[in-house]
């Protein structure tokens, strides 16, 4: 079977694109699956991803902004050459393409896999996925409970599934705190709140900045991450006085150290899916501060973290000084792993596009 997995970019990398790049290693199909980016140029993945510039299998068709009619004929041009069954579209803009492109190619199977439908909240995108749902031959998946139920109510459709996205339990494990902080030069006499999200609004961090000031003087935060915020955070954290006590880490390659090296993972988003930061930093045994937002209560208990409203910053002291002492127990990966290891998503999936190709 021949799967093409469309996204937007790969450029930016968030948890949809790694979700998506897992399940393309972990599935039965693997040797005959085709990552395929709308937005990226193939050589701009030399720097930010190296691994999947040197994947044969991926294709970049480097779509400026707007409804680009020749990028359909691109997608049907590349299901044609690779003789591909099934597309699984992620997010609106792959959504809409792969439909466009399945209109010419019937025979093709389409899945698309809502990640967040905080998107649904603009009536353009709200109308475009409905007329989508309503009149195409589209397979929707969504990977939370708390994300079906908004497909629902926005757009009046149910989704055939939902299939809880997966981490690689072997790559986010546990290592020893001490060397994993030596690793990042981070100090070892301070209790470290961690936090791995792109520096940009909706994710908490000048929250946690701000309310740090709240916190005794041992507690650092330390951040994983780039993006358009960083210079004014940095600078609210020298008004602050806190420069001392936040880390900028930039982007990390190997984030099972970062959670390692921290005591909590906090991630204050005003909205999300199913964040797969969450997911990993449960799977290294690092209690977890979070919004309760999307699908994160289907996956964080009371043994594993503290979970807040969106609109009460307030509580991140309290609540972070309540995660220092949950205790890093073998129980916290143990519960996380018999929902989202990546081996059981791609079997889900797998079994998908095996009922949808007869």
């Amino acid at each position: 079977m021949n799967v093409m997995q469309l996204v937007q970019h790969f450029t930016v990398i968030g948890g949809l694109e790694k979700m998506v790049v897992e399940l393309s290693r972990k599935s039965a199909h693997r040797q005959s699956t085709h990552l395929v980016s709308l937005s990226d140029k193939h050589s701009d993945l030399a720097e930010c991803w190296p691994d999947l510039y040197h994947n044969a299998h991926v294709t970049c068709l480097n779509k400026p902004d707007g409804i680009q009619w020749s990028v359909v004929k691109q997608l049907v041009e590349h299901i044609d050459q690779h003789q591909i069954d099934v597309i699984h579209s992620h997010h609106i803009g792959p959504m809409l393409y792969a439909a466009m492109a399945i209109k010419q190619r019937p025979h093709v199977k389409h899945i698309t896999t809502i990640h967040d439908a905080w998107y649904l909240q603009q009536w353009r995108y709200r109308l475009m996925t409905w007329a989508l749902c309503k009149f195409t031959a589209m397979n929707v998946v969504a990977d939370a409970q708390a994300v079906a139920q908004e497909v629902k109510r926005k757009v009046h459709h149910s989704a055939e599934q939902v299939i809880i996205n997966g981490i690689d339990s072997v790559q986010f494990s546990p290592i020893n705190q001490q060397y994993a902080r030596f690793q990042l030069g981070l100090p070892n006499h301070a209790r470290i709140v961690g936090c791995g999200a792109r520096l940009e609004p909706g994710k908490g961090h000048q929250d946690l900045i701000a309310h740090l000031t709240q916190l005794p003087q041992d507690v650092h935060v330390a951040f994983a991450g780039e993006g358009s915020l960083k210079a004014e955070l940095i600078h609210m954290t020298d008004q602050l006085g806190l420069s001392k006590r936040v880390h900028w880490l930039g982007m990390v390659q190997e984030m099972e150290v970062f959670y390692s090296a921290i005591d909590v993972f906090c991630l204050f988003s005003q909205r999300e899916g199913l964040p797969l930061t969450l997911l990993e930093a449960l799977a290294c045994n690092t209690p977890v501060v979070a919004s309760n937002v999307g699908g994160i209560s289907e996956i964080v208990d009371q043994q594993a973290g503290i979970l807040i409203a969106p609109d009460r910053a307030d509580l991140l002291p309290e609540s972070l000084e309540q995660a220092f002492a949950l205790k890093q127990s073998k129980t916290i990966r143990a519960n996380n792993l018999t929902q989202v290891c990546s081996s059981l998503m791609a079997k889900r999936y797998d079994a998908l596009y095996r009922a949808l190709v007869v």
